[in-house]
């Protein structure tokens, strides 16, 4: 067995690969032992997903909607006192103890002042939590090409050719490499936008109960054949291309199906906006249909290569 990174032999690693970081959520999808390799897998955790995943924009969300990381423990909130210029970090523990300190210890009195305001009903200064993502270009591109070729093996975990294919192929090499070095290309660009609020709900596929949105993945072939990755947390979608450093192909791909999204629509769902007399709300209703997705790519490769 190889690692589908660094090419070396992996049969003896002891660590399975989850796809999507269990520090985003995610629990069900993994690649077995062995696919990668303890090396890769330490270093990736550590160079390429600790970036990411510690991120302000990316930490606020995940302390925010009370993700946990691997060990079960909270991220704090950065925010800021506004009028007092006081940076501030809240954390929320499981016995719903609230902990709220400063950024900077010398402005420990001024947010003590401003908690017993608080707490005596006087006037206070406005806490304000950023809840937006703008994690950092390269490392972000790192981060999700990683994900994407391991979704790619995991996809083809049943074809041992593909699998072969994808490892020892010159195809993968430059996208491997800048996984594992970051360099070469020194860049390598992904679509960033945001397509629907970030309190959106969906239906549960098993229950049908409304839960939040928080995140999605595929993998989806373009007019021109071209193989993306679209990853969508709290309703940003990035899309980064596993062929090379570009998404003029996605860039046309938008435009001919007029901006719809490669893991809503595409896929058979569909942005609902509700109101129940109290509140708007916004929801994705109807199955994420893979099947749907294939057809939509073949029909849309046909007309275009017609």
């Amino acid at each position: 067995m190889q690692c589908i990174f660094c090419k070396s032999d992996s049969k003896n690693s002891k660590s399975v690969e989850h796809v999507i970081p269990e520090t985003l959520g995610s629990k069900k999808i993994v690649l077995p032992k062995g696919f990668v390799c303890d090396k890769c897998n330490n270093y990736f955790s550590l160079k390429v997903e600790k970036p990411i995943l510690n991120h302000e924009s990316i930490r606020n969300i995940r302390a925010w909607y009370q993700i946990p990381n691997k060990k079960g423990k909270m991220p704090t909130v950065s925010g800021l006192i506004a009028k007092e210029n006081i940076g501030i970090l809240m954390k929320l523990y499981k016995k719903g103890k609230l902990e709220i300190n400063p950024e900077k210890e010398n402005q420990r009195n001024s947010l003590e002042k401003q908690l017993e305001n608080i707490y005596n009903g006087k006037d206070f200064s406005p806490f304000i939590y950023k809840l937006d993502i703008y994690p950092p270009q390269k490392e972000m591109s790192r981060f999700l090409a990683k994900m994407a070729l391991e979704f790619l093996t995991y996809r083809f975990l049943s074809n041992e050719s593909m699998i072969d294919f994808i490892i020892n192929s010159s195809h993968y090499d430059t996208i491997r490499n800048f996984i594992r070095i970051g360099k070469a290309p020194e860049k390598w660009p992904y679509s960033i936008r945001r397509i629907f609020p970030i309190e959106t709900q969906m239906e549960h596929p098993e229950s049908g109960e409304l839960v939040m949105f928080g995140f999605g993945y595929d993998l989806f072939l373009n007019h021109r054949k071209e193989t993306y990755f679209v990853f969508l947390f709290y309703g940003v979608e990035f899309v980064i291309n596993l062929g090379g450093p570009s998404i003029k192909g996605y860039e046309e791909w938008l435009e001919l199906i007029n901006n719809i999204s490669p893991i809503i629509e595409r896929n058979g769902a569909r942005l609902v906006e509700e109101n129940d007399g109290t509140k708007q709300t916004y929801v994705i209703r109807g199955g994420n249909d893979l099947n749907k997705g294939r057809m939509f790519n073949r029909n849309l490769i046909e007309k275009y290569f017609a």
